[in-house]
This record gives structure tokens, sequence and C-alpha cells, in this order.
């Protein structure tokens, strides 16, 4: 009974060791392989990093799921199955994507993160909310196009059509709006920024000029 029990005991080592071995490897390769790809010329035509991101990260995982599943194969000694490595995968997968939201897309086109950038190249300097705003209107907005940037990226996704003097939303762009709405309600964000309306009797700030000396 004693050399039965030992006997099972180190296979169940064995098998918790190939699982996690096999799972490491996925993470690491996986992880891995994306970031490098992100340094090659794949799919570099695709404007959008949101969109690149994900064709990217399907052949990273297709990458890995090949590497694991050989991997797999040679530890049928050990207990692992080619479906152990297809779930290694799915890991990888989903924290690689979680990743590439939380941290790339959030550099790319957070307001914050352009804020904060433009601080720290003036680390001496104190910046209050109107030196923020002719910042971001001056930089942002005006230097760095980026409202043009979001129209031509929201037309690239359907959302928009252009027209003669601009663009107009889509039924697919009405659908997402109403999609956001069901999440915001969820999460219980801020509507505010999506619900296309702003507070009554509410006037855009004005414009202010970088040259302009701010208050003390």
């Amino acid at each position: 009974m004693t050399d039965v029990f030992h006997s099972g005991g180190g296979r169940a080592l064995r098998w918790l060791g190939a699982q996690a071995l096999l799972h490491l490897g996925a993470l690491a390769l996986g992880f891995g392989t994306f970031v490098l790809l992100f340094q090659t010329e794949l799919w570099s035509g695709v404007t959008i990093l949101f969109y690149r991101g994900l064709l990217l990260l399907v052949v990273a995982f297709l990458v890995t799921l090949a590497a694991t599943a050989a991997l797999a194969g040679l530890g049928r000694a050990w207990g692992l199955r080619r479906r152990d490595a297809l779930g290694a995968c799915m890991l990888s997968l989903s924290l690689n994507l979680s990743g590439f939201v939380i941290l790339p897309v959030t550099v790319d086109r957070s307001v914050s993160v352009f804020l904060l950038g433009q601080m720290a190249a003036h680390p001496g300097e104190s910046f209050d909310a109107a030196r923020a705003r002719t910042v971001f209107d001056a930089v942002y907005l005006g230097t760095f196009r980026q409202v043009e940037r979001r129209l031509a990226e929201q037309e690239a996704s359907g959302n928009v059509a252009p027209t003669a003097d601009g663009y107009v939303i889509t039924a697919q762009g009405r659908a997402f709006i109403r999609f956001a709405g069901v999440v915001a309600r969820i999460f219980r964000t801020d509507t505010r920024l999506i619900a296309g309306t702003s507070a009554p009797g509410a006037v855009p700030a004005p414009t202010l000029s970088l040259n302009r000396k701010q208050p003390e």
C-alpha cells in the first residue's frame, strides 16, 4: 500500500511539475514572441495600434501553440497531453491581451499620459489647469492633430462615414454607443463622455496662447 501511495504521489508531483513548466514556457514564449513581432514590419500598414496588436496576438498565439504542443508531446511520460498545450496558450493569450490593452494602448491614447509627458519635459515648472489646457489645445489637438487622427480611425473602423463637409455617424457607430452606454451603466463610469450633451448654459473654454504668461 505504501509503495502504491508513493508511486501515485510521485506521478502527481511529476504531472504538476510538468504542467508548471509547460505553462511558464507558454507565458514566456507568448510574451517574447508578441514583443518581438512589434519590432518587425508585419502588418505595419495597419495604423491603428489596437488592431495591429490583435493581429500580432493571433500570430504569437499560433507560434506558441505549435511550440508547446510539441513539448507536450515529448512530455507524455510525465502525464502531459496536447490539450494541456492549448490551455497554456489560452492563458498566455489572455495575459498578453490584458497587458497590451492596459499598457501600450493606454500609453498610445491616454490624455493623462500626454500631460505627464509634457510635465516631465519641464520638471522644474508648475502646471495649473489653465496651462495644461493651453498645452493640450496647442500640442495635442493642434500640432499632433489627434482629433483628425481619431476621426480617421473611426472611419477605418466603420463607425463614421465621410461626407462633403465632414463625417456622419453610421449605424455601426450608433450601435457601439448604445453598447458603450450599457458598459458605462454597469461599471458606473462617467456617462457624459458618451451622452453627447453638455451642461445647460455651458460654453467652450477660451483658447489660450502658449506665449501668454501663466498666473503666478
